[in-house]
């Protein structure tokens, strides 16, 4: 028993000792791996820091920002992103920015004050120069912020053929012609004669395809012809001043369009009458309604979308876009200016 008590005597300063020495061992450890991560933290920061002190664009001041800002492998990226900082745009702003906002808005941020862009994330279609037009569209009319960006794009917020823009891309299938996009003087390269009658002309694709739709209404007992399909500039200068001698300018803006600003003159539009008529029955213009999309066409002006196209109902008149997307503007239920805005633009 004695002998006992002598080795617990003995030992139990000995583990007394062991596990203080294990305490502070471990305790200095634990510091110094604390340091160690710090240190590779400085020395490993975010790509978008790592990049920014590898230029002369480097600012000090935005060391924080730099740490918590993605980085994204474009030109100038630091250069731009320092000029957002600069407008007071925040870290977390910026990554929004950059996960929400189409490159060329991101360009003319850099040319505006600060905005709040908070409102517009999910509206794929704004533009950031507008947002001003578009709140005051949407105070005037008492319309959504969505609907508000929508009409603006179209150019609604002005008079018909006022903030007229010149078409870049006349050649495309997709090319929206109305009251503020004008076509000039341009004239297509690639006009197809129509079966029917060789002076009805369209593009190559959009002729095959009016004749495939003509031969399937036929299957239908349903008999269309082409009354007016492509019309040079010259031509329609000279049809519009008729109708404007006639009707005076107000009332023929509303049925005929003016030079430049015509379908027509695409050389992707087609006019059409019953067979045997100078115009379309009811049920000839239903079944275009119905089946036109099947083989590319949209009814572009009716009376549901006038106060946007600016043009009176015309169940005759057809335009081609091919079958994918008319038949997506048919399923979405929207006008062409529309949908040129919120999936073509």
């Amino acid at each position: 028993m004695k002998k006992t008590k002598r080795i617990i005597f003995i030992f139990l300063p000995l583990l007394l000792i062991g596990a203080i020495t294990t305490y502070f061992y471990f305790s200095s450890h634990k510091l110094e791996n604390k340091e160690v991560k710090n240190t590779m933290k400085e020395e490993n920061p975010s790509k978008t820091l790592e990049v920014a002190r590898e230029t002369t664009d480097y600012q000090e001041k935005y060391k924080n920002d730099y740490q918590e800002i993605h980085y994204q492998e474009e030109k100038d990226f630091i250069k731009k992103i320092n000029t957002l900082l600069d407008l007071n745009y925040k870290a977390d702003e910026i990554n929004k920015i950059y996960a929400y906002i189409k490159e060329e808005n991101i360009l003319k941020l850099l040319n505006l004050e600060k905005v709040n862009l908070d409102p517009y994330y999910q509206i794929k279609n704004f533009e950031v120069d507008k947002i001003p037009e578009y709140e005051n569209y949407q105070e005037k009319y008492k319309t959504t912020l969505e609907e508000a960006v929508l009409k603006v794009n179209i150019g609604l917020d002005h008079d018909f053929y006022t903030q007229i823009q010149d078409i870049e891309n006349k050649d495309e299938y997709t090319v929206l012609v109305n009251k503020y996009h004008s076509l000039g003087d341009y004239a297509p390269t690639d006009l197809k004669s129509l079966s029917y009658d060789a002076k009805y002309q369209l593009r190559k694709k959009a002729a095959d395809a009016f004749e495939e739709l003509v031969s399937a209404a036929k299957l239908d007992q349903v008999f269309i012809r082409p009354y007016s399909a492509y019309r040079s500039y010259t031509y329609q200068t000279g049809l519009y001043d008729r109708y404007v001698k006639r009707d005076g300018k107000s009332e023929a803006d509303t049925y005929s369009a003016r030079p430049g600003h015509s379908e027509h003159q695409t050389g992707l539009a087609v006019d059409v009458w019953t067979e045997g008529k100078q115009e379309i029955t009811v049920k000839d213009a239903e079944w275009l309604k119905q089946n036109s999309y099947k083989y590319g066409f949209i009814i572009r002006y009716t009376r549901e979308n006038q106060n946007i196209t600016g043009y009176i109902a015309e169940p005759w008149h057809l335009r081609y876009l091919g079958i994918e997307i008319a038949t997506d503007v048919v399923e979405k239920n929207l006008t062409y200016d529309e949908y040129y805005d919120l999936y073509i633009k």
